[in-house]
């Protein structure tokens, strides 16, 4: 059944169709149109819980691995006020890393470059998991208990402990939690008022997740870097607008290098960069117990999609090729559903 009214579904002349057959009496999604900026269309086809209130643009959802790029950018703006370096020894601001260490430098983070181990079987042998009450200290902790395992700046290799470093290491350059540090520089600057981390008491509480669609899921960690983010769709389409022309858009935004395997590093600054038919696609996705969230932006278009979902019932394949077929029927099929779909176009270089 359809999720919204006739109204609703109808403005700005958007095909929801990929949508359509969501239940809004069930936990679901809420997705939006961004053009220059701005809202231009929003629907919901979910509620918040069995049987509950609709979803809307204003409800706050977690939205997981999404908190990557503004830990990138909280990164960036220490770089542009010449507080941190790029290059420099993350031991510099972390000494209780190993020797292993000694030649990963602060960009090897941002990039997912360097070479740390898989983060799956050290949270799980460290008891972090959706419910767990672990900080970002005792996390950091038990990463500085691990060792590199590639050269840096050798493979592209997606990592959550890279960025749970970042975020240790912007309180130890500023004497702030990454959350009162974003709050001031990013959330409050931007009006980003039901956006925060959870490692800052009194924050927006999120909606509750939904595993399966019926399990409840209340996060229950304070962790933050690579997760740890509560927002809303009209605050990500203000940082949407904000993004492409701020003082961290050439970092954040820039070419992605090139690691010594060949591939590119399309993952740095918590934004993957890459190109789907000659057409560049900026995007980030997040998921964990009870959510899905995704914004892709397509620059050339002048259009961005953003799409928060408060069940994982869908899996992350399922989500991302309702976003795709979504966003196709948004360019008048410019992305081309026959293979490879955007998912598989990771690490190719950026084309036109």
């Amino acid at each position: 059944m359809a999720a919204v009214d006739g109204d609703a579904v109808d403005r700005g002349g958007v095909n929801w169709a990929a949508f359509d057959d969501l239940d809004q009496t069930r936990p679901g999604l809420v997705a939006a149109v961004v053009r220059s900026g701005s809202i231009d269309a929003w629907a919901s086809f979910g509620a918040v819980e069995p049987g509950g209130a609709g979803l809307d643009a204003s409800s706050p959802f977690y939205v997981a691995s999404i908190a990557k790029q503004f830990t990138a950018a909280s990164i960036a703006l220490l770089v542009h006020d010449g507080v941190v370096g790029l290059e420099d020894p993350v031991r510099r601001w972390l000494p209780e890393l190993g020797s292993s260490w000694a030649q990963v430098r602060l960009h090897h983070l941002v990039e997912h470059a360097a070479g740390l181990a898989d983060s799956n079987e050290l949270d799980r042998r460290a008891g972090f998991t959706v419910d767990s009450r672990s900080t970002t200290a005792q996390r950091a902790a038990a990463i500085a208990g691990s060792t590199v395992e590639s050269q840096p700046g050798a493979v592209h290799r997606y990592s959550n402990h890279g960025y749970v470093l970042l975020a240790e290491i912007v309180e130890r350059a500023t004497g702030e939690r990454l959350g009162d540090f974003a709050r001031r520089r990013i959330f409050e600057p931007l009006a980003m008022s039901g956006t925060g981390f959870l490692d800052v008491g009194g924050g927006p509480q999120s909606v509750p997740g939904w595993a399966d669609g019926v399990r409840r899921v209340t996060v229950g960690f304070t962790c933050v870097g690579d997760g740890g983010l509560v927002t809303t769709m009209a605050d990500l389409a203000r940082w949407d607008r904000w993004l492409p022309s701020s003082p961290v858009a050439p970092l954040m935004l820039g070419d992605r290098p090139l690691m010594s395997d060949g591939r590119v590093a399309h993952d740095a600054w918590g934004i993957s960069v890459r190109s789907h038919h000659g057409v560049r696609i900026e995007s980030h996705g997040g998921s964990i117990d009870g959510y899905l969230s995704s914004c892709v932006r397509f620059p050339a278009q002048g259009v961005s999609v953003i799409v928060l979902a408060n069940t994982d019932e869908y899996g992350i394949e399922g989500f991302g090729a309702r976003i795709h077929r979504f966003a196709d029927a948004l360019l008048d099929g410019r992305l081309d559903l026959a293979e490879p779909p955007w998912t598989e176009t990771h690490g190719r270089p950026v084309q036109g």
